[in-house]
């Protein structure tokens, strides 16, 4: 079925912020990540193919697969998809998925022994980086502080390379007000933070854990601060000034997860 004008007028409206968090839909793109989504929860309401895709044997198996699910799927032209992409290599495809919402309660009924938060991370590409880190390592859960950029931002999901699927993700949380339960609940609440006396290597790995990370620009806000149980710095060797967050949380995710401490 041909994509009509009103589809694409509302697929192109799905790139606004306050449309997204209204409709609590988002946009994917390309057959990769789309294909991703298909073997996750994720609820993928429409797909609009490129005209010259439907009947390419190469991708023959993913519109069987999206016709066996009961996926709506569109066929569009090139100059459609240019309008309704992100990205200038859109790979012909483009997906409308409806958001899957986690609140903290929801992730703590998981029985979690290691969580990430981020404060105030306002990058798309530092965001999407962590959740990829927390993937790779197993984390139960992200919790983004407020002041961080929206979980579905094009830029966000782009760089989580599937990894947005994956992993539960609880919006706008008030770290500082969660930190309390979070203690009560048998975590320890870990800060990084540049000036600190303890090392990555002094972290008790046998508790459960939430790693706190702050913005690269600002680090940790001074009240969050005062609610960690301990902080901790990852030693620099050479010149440069600072990490960007998501290579620090590599670093200390890959140190917990690790045999032995280095």
């Amino acid at each position: 079925m041909r994509l009509t004008k009103n589809e694409l007028k509302y697929i192109q409206s799905l790139r606004l912020k306050k449309v997204r968090q209204t409709e609590r839909k988002f946009l994917l793109e390309g057959w990769r990540a789309i294909g991703e989504a298909l073997n996750t929860p994720a609820g993928i309401e429409l797909v609009v193919v490129q005209s010259r895709y439907i009947d390419d044997p190469d991708y023959r198996r993913f519109i069987r697969e999206f016709e066996a699910r009961k996926v709506d799927l569109r066929e569009g032209s090139e100059q459609e998809l240019a309008k309704i992409a992100e990205t200038v290599h859109s790979q012909g495809i483009v997906a409308v998925v409806r958001q899957r919402q986690w609140t903290l309660d929801a992730i703590l009924k998981k029985r979690p022994s290691l969580l990430v938060a981020l404060d105030t991370v306002s990058d798309p590409g530092n965001v999407g980086t962590v959740l990829r880190s927390a993937d790779w390592f197993g984390v139960d859960g992200v919790l983004l502080g407020k002041g961080c950029v929206e979980l579905h931002n094009e830029k966000v999901v782009r760089s989580t390379v599937g990894s947005l699927f994956r992993i539960p993700v609880a919006e706008g949380i008030d770290l500082s007000a969660v930190m309390g339960r979070l203690r009560r609940e048998g975590f320890r609440c870990i800060g990084t933070a540049a000036e600190a006396t303890d090392r990555v290597a002094d972290i008790d790995r046998a508790s459960r854990t939430v790693l706190v990370f702050g913005s690269e620009a600002h680090g940790l806000g001074q009240e969050l601060r005062s609610e960690m149980d301990q902080l901790v710095k990852i030693p620099r060797y050479g010149r440069a000034e600072s990490l960007n967050v998501g290579v620090a949380a590599g670093i200390v995710l890959a140190f917990l997860r690790s045999d032995s401490s280095t």
